[in-house]
């Protein structure tokens, strides 16, 4: 019971999460921003994660979970009022922006440490794939909810709005109870680069750090994609919509798919369709087809970030599960940070054929060194029969 409170609470957090990608992208439009200034003004929410989501996940492994979910859903919520306070400011988009990745990485952090705190080592695969189906609801909700509220009651009134949502959480969690987190006075002294460079973690770090690079480029250049075809924001919030309704079904068969292929095997495959939908994108305008596309996609990434979860979670030395998983979204928030500053102008200059394009290419190479490491391996063990 326990586990379906956390995820419907997170669900409630996560749909202001997903809606101010929307809604700051096209805010920033709305207020005449360069590419270059968007794509800042986008990394800035992923400044702070990268620098502290370390940080984040070893404080909740040693002060437990229940004061750093409440804190930084606060903290988001204020994040999201403050361009409803200061009307009309791109610069405190800035400000707020920079807030909000701060404080929703204690949040996230946690979440996801505190899941596989509820787990053991046959659940941990079940819990977190009803974590990610509760992840996928908010990401169909979250933009769905922010395209229709902006096209009806405007930019300001959307960000109260998603702050509103915000506090919501935060306050709920205080009146549940949550396990103690497990301390490991041994583990706890190790040094963050022991984490970095451990074998078994390694391959989880990249792998993340590649899926993280194709959702940054999608969530970045889609919706710029999407206004210069002339498209709503009611339009765009159903197209991004349909790619979280296919998170949610991908999800739902994860377990099965895992029981019968290896982790490598699904990730390769997952990787393949979602290379497959960034090469149909920029060859289409009709926002039919664009749904089609963008369905596509989420069939393809949906397993991919549970998975590199699972993997993180189980591979953590003991007492050390949140500072792994912080390590982790350290790495996929440089991703964040680093692809808006250094390809934000790109789309005006070369157009967004280069851009979804070698997204393409780089999930195609990924999910091929995916296959053939599994065919070598299976290869190696025949010989050693």
């Amino acid at each position: 019971m326990l586990l379906y409170i956390v995820v419907l609470l997170f669900l409630i957090f996560q749909i202001s999460v997903r809606g101010n990608t929307v809604l700051v992208t096209l805010y920033a439009m709305e207020l005449q921003a360069s590419t270059f200034y968007l794509g800042i003004i986008v990394a800035m929410s992923s400044l702070f994660p990268m620098l502290f989501a370390a940080f984040a996940g070893r404080l909740s492994d040693r002060i437990g979970y229940q004061l750093p979910f409440v804190v930084g859903a606060l903290g988001t919520s204020l994040a999201l009022f403050l361009p409803y306070i200061f009307k009309d400011q791109l610069f405190i988009l800035l400000i707020s922006q920079s807030l909000f990745g701060l404080c929703q990485i204690f949040t996230i952090v946690t979440v996801q440490n505190l899941i596989g705190a509820l787990s053991n080592k046959e659940t941990r695969s079940s819990y977190f794939s009803t974590f990610s189906l509760g992840v996928s609801l908010s990401n169909f909700l979250g933009p769905l909810i922010t395209g229709f509220s902006i096209d009806h009651f405007h930019f300001n009134y959307t960000f109260l709005l998603l702050a509103a949502i915000a506090v919501i959480p935060g306050v709920l969690f205080n009146w549940i109870k949550v396990p103690k987190s497990v301390i490991n006075d041994e583990t706890n002294r190790g040094k963050f680069a022991e984490l970095l460079v451990m074998r078994s973690l390694r391959k989880t770090f990249i792998t993340s750090g590649i899926i993280l690079t194709g959702v940054g480029m999608y969530e970045f250049y889609f919706p710029i994609y999407a206004k210069n075809i002339g498209l709503s924001a009611s339009i765009i919030g159903v197209i991004l919509s349909c790619n979280a309704i296919a998170y949610i079904l991908s999800r739902l068969f994860m377990q099965s798919l895992t029981n019968r292929f290896k982790e490598e095997t699904v990730l390769g495959g997952c990787l393949s369709i979602s290379a497959v939908a960034f090469l149909l994108i920029p060859l289409f305008d009709h926002y039919i087809l664009l749904m089609i596309i963008s369905f596509i996609m989420g069939l393809g990434l949906g397993c991919c970030q549970p998975l590199s979860i699972v993997m993180a979670y189980s591979k953590s030395p003991r007492g050390r599960s949140g500072e792994v998983l912080g390590i982790r979204l350290m790495i996929n928030k440089s991703v964040q940070f680093f692809v808006p500053i250094l390809f934000g102008s790109l789309g005006s200059i070369i157009g967004f054929f280069p851009i979804f394009w070698s997204n393409a290419a780089l999930f195609l190479f990924s999910g091929y060194s995916l296959f053939e490491k599994k065919s070598t391996s299976q290869k190696s063990n025949s010989l050693n029969q």
